[in-house]
């Protein structure tokens, strides 16, 4: 997809030029602003209701005249303008959205695959798109375009740009002028490939029904259907393509072979195992178009005896490989329309214009079109329980997805093994999630200080290692599949992700413990200021201290102690600073006793693996 053309305004420049003076007609010649609750005088000239009252209220005024033509006016006769107050709504409204038209509209890569076949995801667009303030609120349609490169996908996107411009503005759809260039997506013709990877329309388009908002996306995949292409990234962009879309059009040249029903039933598997483990509806609506249909009998009742036609001759044939298939071909969630061929004129031209097409095909192609802006109600996006999901929800999904599939590793053969690495790592997320809450159990956020003094640094970090081996183990036996070699891999990020989120609490809880420690050495030594309360309080601190002191440290660490209890008798300052003496104490050998048994335990292993290499 390259730079595309943006779109024109939809109101001529002559008519344009006299709207903006409409717009200068409605506004007070008081406040040289807007109407707002327009009042007509008795000599026919409208101001605003609050600013001709402030006008007439002056005290020094001897009568009141017209602030344009000077004519004397009754105070108390002003008229209120009903049918100008509704005009100027409109007014405002038409010209914020000529405005907001005059912004660059475009179609803008989503996801792309880069030059080791991976995917990636553009942040900025999916923010712009589904993650904004404005519209993540609101439930959504997506209409995706599937299908063999160059077989009209971008040009039919193009007309339903177009169908939806007309819904967005409360009017009739129309495909546009019979010579209006066609603009939007890139298109051209040849046998060239344009797009790659998944492009979206970069403005929503904002509907309104019976009081509720819904935002309705574009997006045009290219590479779900590229038979000569590689069957991973297929697989890939198709799982994205049914992820994203809740009307899918399945885009197809002159019938349904046996390659496209191949396919077909590849996206169908993908859909339903990728829905499953998003917790997303599996498949809302799937449209079969036929392109350049040979017979003369086109459009939706044709396409529906045609399709009937090929689910017989799937059943008779290999009805067990193409289950998902057969199944939703006799849906009500399947639909199907069949086109004529657009003209010689058309696919000469570089236009694209309606002038261009043969009539049947214009006539087919407007109906095709009504029929879908007709049904975007009826399609909008659901999880797995029916209920509507919204834009933010598909952005977060969407950065998920892709998060997974970007990984190198991940050498997808066949939709069930797509689907066992989706839930493999579904899993590896939930196991870090448990690691996390059980370090909420071991440090609490209220946690006293005396309850974090219970447990030594040395013991926590034997604690936290514990439970990441249980939860390793407990990982291994959830994987699923018999690629032996991602499983490996998952287990080594496995473990390097449990060992970071374990060096990096068990250095939390130790600044912890020297802060407790020090803290209850400065409050229960230094707390009262007489002598007596000064002993009492260096005693405790001491004592408390000394306890954990005498395990790390042994008889110096408790002489130590013992000295911030003497040191307390004789002033309760000097139990503080003894007290937060030995606090910081405690905390720095801990700290030091814990890496030591680090480095201690690595050393063991590499002796032992030393030895037994030997």
């Amino acid at each position: 997809m390259g730079n595309s053309t943006n779109k024109p305004s939809t109101m001529p420049r002559e008519g344009a030029a006299k709207f903006y003076k409409l717009e200068e007609d409605i506004f007070c010649s008081i406040c040289l602003g807007e109407l707002s609750d327009p009042v007509s005088i008795t000599c026919g000239h409208t101001f605003c209701k609050s600013c001709i009252t402030k006008c007439w209220d002056a005290p020094e005024l001897l009568d009141y005249r017209c602030p344009e033509c000077r004519k004397i006016c009754p105070k108390n006769q002003l008229i209120p303008d009903y049918r100008l107050k509704n005009v100027v709504t409109k007014v405002q409204l038409a010209i914020k959205e000529e405005q907001s038209r005059e912004i660059s509209t475009s179609a803008l890569h989503l996801v792309y695959t880069d030059n080791d076949e991976r995917l990636q995801l553009n942040e900025s667009v999916a923010q712009r798109c589904f993650l904004d303030a404005e519209v993540s609120e609101y439930p959504l349609c997506l209409i995706c375009v599937i299908g063999e490169k160059r077989k009209g996908k971008s040009t039919l996107l193009n007309f339903i740009l177009r169908a939806l411009h007309c819904l967005e503005r409360q009017q009739p759809v129309i495909l546009g002028h019979d010579e209006e260039p066609l603009t939007g997506f890139e298109w051209r013709s040849g046998v060239d490939s344009v797009t790659k990877g998944i492009w979206i329309w970069s403005k929503p388009f904002i509907l309104e029904r019976n009081e509720e908002k819904m935002a309705v996306f574009v997006l045009d995949t290219e590479g779900s259907l590229d038979i000569a292409g590689d069957l991973q990234t297929c697989l890939k962009l198709s799982a994205l393509s049914m992820l994203l879309s809740s009307h899918l059009i399945f885009n197809v040249n002159t019938s349904l072979k046996t390659t496209e029903l191949d396919y077909l039933e590849m996206y169908l598997h993908v859909s339903e195992l990728t829905g499953e483990s998003f917790s997303l509806q599996y498949l809302q609506h799937l449209d079969v178009l036929v392109r350049d249909w040979q017979d003369p009998d086109c459009g939706r009742e044709a396409a529906l005896t045609y399709l009937q036609h090929e689910i017989e001759k799937l059943r008779l044939r290999k009805g067990s490989q193409y289950r998902r298939l057969l199944d939703t071909f006799r849906s009500p969630s399947m639909s199907g329309f069949l086109l004529p061929h657009p003209g010689k004129r058309f696919l000469r031209t570089s236009r694209g214009t309606l002038a261009d097409m043969d009539d049947d095909f214009k006539d087919h192609l407007t109906r095709y079109i009504s029929d879908l802006a007709a049904g975007v109600w009826d399609h909008r996006k659901t999880d797995i329980s029916g209920e509507k999901i919204t834009c933010g929800h598909v952005g977060g999904v969407l950065k998920k997805f892709v998060i997974m599939l970007k990984r190198r590793q991940y050498n997808f053969s066949s939709p069930l093994q797509m689907y066992y690495s989706l839930e493999n790592q579904k899993y590896m997320n939930t196991v870090l999630q448990r690691f996390e809450e059980f370090f909420e159990q071991q440090l609490p956020a209220n946690a006293s200080p005396l309850k974090v003094l219970g447990v030594r640094t040395s013991e926590m970090r034997t604690r936290v290692r514990e439970q990441a081996d249980v939860l390793l183990d407990t990982y291994e036996g959830m994987l699923r599949g018999d690629n032996d070699a991602e499983k490996e891999m998952l287990m080594e990020e496995m473990k390097s992700q449990l060992k970071e989120k374990e060096e990096r609490f068990c250095a939390e809880y130790s600044k912890c413990f020297t802060r407790c420690a020090v803290g209850i050495g400065c409050a229960v030594g230094g707390g009262v200021l007489c002598l007596a309360g000064g002993a009492a309080g260096a005693a405790v601190a001491g004592t408390v201290l000394a306890v954990e002191a005498a395990g790390l440290l042994g008889s110096a660490a408790t002489a130590m102690a013992a000295g911030g209890i003497g040191g307390g008798v004789a002033l309760g300052a000097i139990g503080t600073g003894v007290g937060a003496a030995v606090g910081r104490i405690v905390g720095h050998v801990e700290k030091k006793k814990g890496t030591k048994a680090e480095r201690s335990t690595e050393t063991s292993t590499e002796d032992t693996k030393h030895l037994v290499d030997k």
